[in-house]
Formats: structure tokens, sequence, C-alpha cells
């Protein structure tokens, strides 16, 4: 705690006033070095800690009085100036500079009190008497230093006027007391709050999709509230943001944004794009595979539009094989979620426009885990990156339904603007050979079988309305978003 005494002498024909000197206290910052071995690195963070210094305006004491009999009376204002670097704020604190609060007379026993109990104007305040306020009108009599009275207290950062607390003295008195100099100081003292703990984004820490710290960075970034619909691509601030990050796929270097968002989880917030090759394989050090160590799609996607049937009847056995379309230029890029467009236009931003992605199947989205006569139960491998994994078809966390219905009460308008960004992306009718219901309606797939061999759980949500737990032919080609494990 920082104080500043402020001397009030009282000459019954003229007022002044004496400043003593305060305590201004600086503390200087440490810094703090960890060490991350395993990644044969430092990190270092700088603390700096919260100065406080307090002046005050001696010029404004000075007072003319002259005692009637009836009593006559006058308040000055006495200016109190914190100035401190916490974000934190401070409190301010005001009494006697000891538990006695009478002023005394430098040359006989005469005194002027502050005794009364409740607050009076300056006119009723009895005589020969003395007190403070606040506003200039309610009058209160001077706190003890056992007894200090909080004049202040902010939980920010102060701006220029919140620095300055003024606090009016007021006195009464009449001829009955002898002339002389009367005296007493009074005390303004100040804490500084701790400056609030900074909110991390570690996800702009991140290597690629499949970094290993991944878990322990989801879990170290800040929970954004509901409400948060601003981007936060910054490592440290203060305030309520959706932080976000761009970070590549190691197996195709593509990027994709990824946020955290209200339920706790890490999703991407971009539809995935990954082409798959029959004459490759994906591998469980990169990819979401957790019974086997390497898969190997049946089939390449798709990378122009058919001109014949190529995926096989929905209730055919042979469905049960990976199957996935990269849609043409016309159809990769969403504006706002939901206007088809070739390219992004020169006004937009990452806020406005997303990638379509692949269209999969539900055996390519479970990376062959999730076959044609599976029934129940979750996928237990999927074509997410290594960390990340097929959102569940379930009410848990890591669902849709606990994500858009429990956190965000998702509404066909929220489901394409931040913090969700998903797209009307349609998607893929294999029957057809076409796309359908682009910017109208989208399907994305989730890891759980439906109690039939044909259907599967997936987040299906159109211009009018939002199922999270919908269920859909397994044949049919739906996008894909993961959430970190």
């Amino acid at each position: 705690m920082i104080g500043k005494n402020q001397r009030i002498d009282a000459i019954l024909v003229i007022f002044a006033s004496f400043l003593t000197l305060g305590l201004i206290s600086t503390l200087t910052f440490a810094p703090v070095i960890k060490s991350n071995a395993a990644e044969s690195s430092a990190e270092v963070e700088t603390i700096v800690r919260p100065v406080l210094a307090i002046t005050t305006d001696e010029s404004l004491l000075n007072f003319t009085l002259s005692p009637l009999s009836g009593g006559s009376s006058e308040s000055k204002p006495v200016i109190a100036t914190v100035d401190t670097n916490s974000t934190g704020g401070y409190e301010l604190y005001f009494s006697s500079e000891d538990n006695a609060t009478a002023m005394t007379s430098t040359t006989t026993s005469d005194t002027i009190v502050s005794d009364f109990n409740s607050a009076v104007t300056l006119a009723n305040m009895g005589v020969n008497k003395w007190g403070y306020s606040l506003d200039n009108t309610n009058f209160n009599k001077i706190p003890t230093l056992a007894s200090q009275v909080k004049i202040k207290d902010l939980d920010h950062y102060p701006t220029s006027n919140e620095r300055n607390t003024t606090v009016n003295i007021g006195i009464k008195i009449d001829d009955t007391i002898d002339a002389g100099v009367y005296s007493k100081v009074v005390k303004f003292s100040a804490i500084a709050h701790a400056s609030p703990v900074p909110n991390l984004n570690k996800l702009v820490d991140l290597t690629s999709m499949q970094d290993p710290n991944l878990a322990q960075y989801c879990a170290d970034t800040y929970t954004p509230t509901t409400d948060a619909t601003e981007i936060d691509w910054d490592r440290v601030f203060f305030g309520d943001l959706v932080p976000r990050a761009s970070v590549k796929d190691s197996r195709d270097d593509k990027y994709y944004l990824i946020s955290k968002l209200a339920d706790g989880n890490c999703w991407m917030s971009q539809n995935l794009e990954l082409i798959l090759d029959k004459n490759t394989s994906l591998s469980n050090e990169t990819t979401d595979l957790n019974t086997k160590t390497t898969w190997t799609p049946e089939n390449s996607t798709l990378t122009v539009k058919p001109t014949s049937r190529t995926w096989p009847d929905r209730y055919s056995n042979a469905s049960a094989a990976a199957y996935s379309y990269y849609p043409i230029a016309t159809d990769r890029y969403y504006q706002g979620g939901a206007s088809i467009s070739s390219t992004p236009t020169a006004s937009d931003t990452e806020y406005d426009w997303e990638k379509a992605g692949v269209y999969y199947n539900w055996y390519s989205a479970t990376a062959g885990s999730g076959t044609y006569a599976m029934t129940s139960g979750n996928a237990t491998d999927s074509i997410c990156p290594k960390g990340w994994m097929l959102p569940l078809g379930t009410t848990d966390n890591k669902s849709f339904y606990y994500l858009l219905t429990t956190k965000y009460g998702a509404s066909a308008a929220n489901m394409i603007t931040p913090p969700l960004n998903f797209l009307r992306a349609g998607y893929y009718d294999y029957g057809d050979i076409t796309m359908k219901r682009q910017g109208y309606s989208a399907g994305l797939w989730a890891s759980s079988a439906d109690s039939s061999q044909a259907q599967a759980r997936n987040l299906f949500f159109h211009e009018l309305n939002v199922s999270p737990q919908n269920s859909d032919i397994k044949g049919v080609g739906f996008s894909v978003r993961c959430v970190a494990r």
C-alpha cells in the first residue's frame, strides 16, 4: 500500500495547508525463463510488476474564514492523483493519519472535532466541526486510520480522469473558540490491483495439425464465451475473443483455420480437403488411425466431375469402400458460408470465405473402420490428422450436438457466421452424380453408426434449420470437420 499524507491547517482568519512528502514505490520486474528440453528451445517471459504513486494538489486548500456567532462554513477540494501501470486498477482509501480525528489548536486546548454519526450538509453541520465529502453536498465525519474509507475501486487500467479523485473538506466554526492555527493530517492510501492474467492463444504456437503438443496447447488456450464472435490471432491479449490460428496439415501442406470454441474443444474451422490416392497409404504417424498402422483407400478422390455413375448403389455392399469427390472450381469457395464463388474476391478476408473441401462417403471419412455392416458404436479410425477425430454422434462433449445445442443454441443464421463458420456446401449425390443443395444446406460426418447398415450420424443444416444428430445414407458424399482429441 502506498500512502500520501495531506496536512490540514486551520487558522480562524486565514486558512492554509502544508503538504508533507509522500512515498512513491516502484517495483522492478524480473524475468522468468522456462526451458523445454524436448523442443530444445527456451521461452522467455518477463513479468512487469505494478507500480503506484500518489500526489495531492495542496494549492487548493487555502481557506479564508471569518467566524460568526451563528457559524461560518466553507469547503475546499483536495485532489489525489494515483498513477499506476496496473491493468487491474487500484483502490484508494481516505482517513485521518491516526485514530484521532480532531483538528487541534497549536496554542490552546480548543479543537474542531469530527464526531457526527450521519451525513450532513455543510449548512446543517454543527459548529466547530469538520468532515469530508465526495460530492461536496453530503459531509461525513473524518474516518480514523483503523477504519479507513474506500473512496475508489477500479478493476481496469485507469483512464486519465479515473486517476484523479476529489475529496472536499468542509469546516464550520463560530466565535466561541480561540483564534489560531488548528491542524490535522489526513491520509490517502492506495493499493494497486494485480494485473489480470493475460489470455493465451497457444494455438498460434502449433507447428502442424499433427503437433504432439496439440492437446496441451488446446488445454492452455482460454475458452471463449458463447457471445464472443471477434477472432483473436495473437498469442497474448486481455479480453474475450475467439482464439484462432492457421495450421498446416503435414500430409499435404494444406493450411486450415482452427479455433477453440465455447465447448472447450479445438475445432477445425474449415472443411477437410485431403485428397485420397489409392496408390498412397495413410500412416498412423500423421493420420487418426488407432487400430492399424496404415490405411490405403480403395479409390482415389475424383477431381473432375464424372459423366456417369461412379459410386455404387447406396444399398450395395460395395459401398463399403472409399469414395470421395473434390469439387470443381465453381464449387470450392463460399462467401459468408453460403454463396458459391470460384475464387474469393479481393475484398474478402479469411472471415468471409471458406473452402468447400472434399466430399467423402462415411467409409472413407472413417478410414475404412466405418463399414457398411456396422450398425452401432463409433468408428475407431478417421482421415482426420493425428491428434484429431471425427465428432461423436452422441450428445457428449466432442459432438456436434454438444457444441451446437448445449453451448451455442445454433440457428440457421449463426451456423455460417463467426465463430462457427460452417458452410452451406451442399453434398455429393453419387446416384445423380451431382452436387446438391449448394448454398442452401450441408452435411458433415460424425463417427457413429445409426442402428442400420445403411445410415450413420451427421450434422445436417440448411437455411431454415439445424439437425446436429441427423442420420443419412453412408454412401452420400458429406464434408468433414475434425475436433481435437
